[in-house]
């Protein structure tokens, strides 16, 4: 793939957040294209994408509910609650930005509890259930929790949503506008399942480079198509009598194939990766994540990578030498209860753990 060298894609500059789970005055300074965030565990580095991947529709509550952690069974109502910082009385997440056009974004989300009455009926019809006859003839209340819930962008309401202790379904949002595009890739996002591939499939160049990707793990590999049911992608090999699904390959490969669907998804967007380097072997880094800085640069794609992982951390800085001047490295501290952050820029990095021996984490 041809390298892009001299163009910049910092789709945010600067990234300030005052208040998130356990993040308070976390500030994100001359961001570069592309951006390595360390620490220890509990440092903030999850919480710091989750919240930079609500910058693509911030009015929406269903962006809001998809960063919750919800277990199996939790309801939506418990998992905003979680958002919140513990240590304040006054439940709000807000954080601002910079973008490109040195325009400055701030989005602040505030909540509070009320307590409410409500009959079986209401229970049904926000669940999206069918009205049962019975209910016709009205019904006892019933008492439950209601954490309503308004979405500010500067001195202006972007929406405002109720959401019950009882509520299983997400509220319908009308169209809104979009910011930047963000997307956001687990570190287990290759076990669920969900790799889209279709539009590397539908473009000769980027199929070509998925065809190298996929000989890093198993240079036998024919190619990769839909099944005839389009429920499964199936693979091709000289080693096996007939195509097999994707599925039954190691997750090494099934990660690297997920952050290629992302890399594309994101395109004039954000990419956020968390613990980018889960699954995939050390003999495969250096070829896959200077393939992923690459690929973003042609797509117009700004790159926040978490790691606590020296190797992974190792590898972005050397993986590619005409990029070096496009990485920051930023490391999360905790220290008596403020959030500190220390900056490097890549060259910085790898001087301080080549010559001096300093932890990058």
């Amino acid at each position: 793939m041809e390298k892009v060298v001299g163009q910049t894609y910092r789709h945010i500059e600067n990234f300030n957040i005052y208040c998130y789970r356990g993040l308070k005055g976390l500030y994100l300074e001359d961001l570069n294209d592309i951006n390595i965030l360390t620490g220890n565990n509990n440092s903030g580095k999850t919480s710091v994408l989750e919240l930079l991947s609500t910058v693509h529709n911030p009015g929406d509550i269903s962006t809001w509910i998809k960063i919750c952690r919800l277990p199996r069974n939790e309801k939506y109502y418990t998992g905003m609650l979680n958002l919140f910082p513990t240590d304040s009385d006054r439940m709000e997440i807000s954080f601002s930005y910079i973008d490109a056009s040195s325009e400055y974004q701030y989005t602040k989300l505030s909540a509070w509890v009320e307590e409410v009455l409500v009959s079986e009926k209401d229970i049904d019809e926000i669940n999206g259930h069918e009205t049962r006859d019975a209910y016709k003839k009205g019904a006892d209340f019933l008492e439950a929790k209601c954490l309503k819930l308004k979405i500010e962008g500067g001195s202006y309401i972007f929406n405002s949503y109720s959401l019950f202790d009882f509520q299983t379904r997400v509220p319908m949002v009308k169209s809104l506008p979009r910011w930047i595009s963000a997307v956001y890739v687990a570190p287990g996002a290759h076990t669920d399942g969900k790799i889209l591939l279709d539009e590397v499939m539908e473009s000769p160049a980027l199929y070509q480079e998925m065809m190298k990707i996929l000989h890093e793990f198993d240079d036998s590999i024919i190619n990769i198509t839909k099944s005839g049911n389009g429920a499964e992608y199936m693979i091709l090999s000289c080693k096996q009598p007939k195509a097999i699904p994707l599925s039954a390959y190691g997750d090494g490969m099934k990660k690297a194939l997920a952050i290629l669907a992302a890399v594309v998804k994101a395109k004039d967007g954000i990419l956020l990766l968390d613990e980018f380097e889960t699954a995939i072997h050390t003999s495969a880094m250096n070829h896959i994540f200077s393939w992923i800085l690459q690929s973003a640069q042609k797509l117009n794609v700004q790159v926040f990578l978490s790691s606590h992982s020296l190797e992974a951390i190792g590898k972005v800085l050397r993986c590619d030498s005409a990029l070096q001047d496009k990485i920051n490295l930023y490391t999360l501290y905790n220290k008596e209860g403020k959030n500190l952050v220390r900056k490097m820029n890549c060259a910085e990095a790898i001087k301080a753990q080549d010559d001096w021996g300093v932890e990058l984490r």
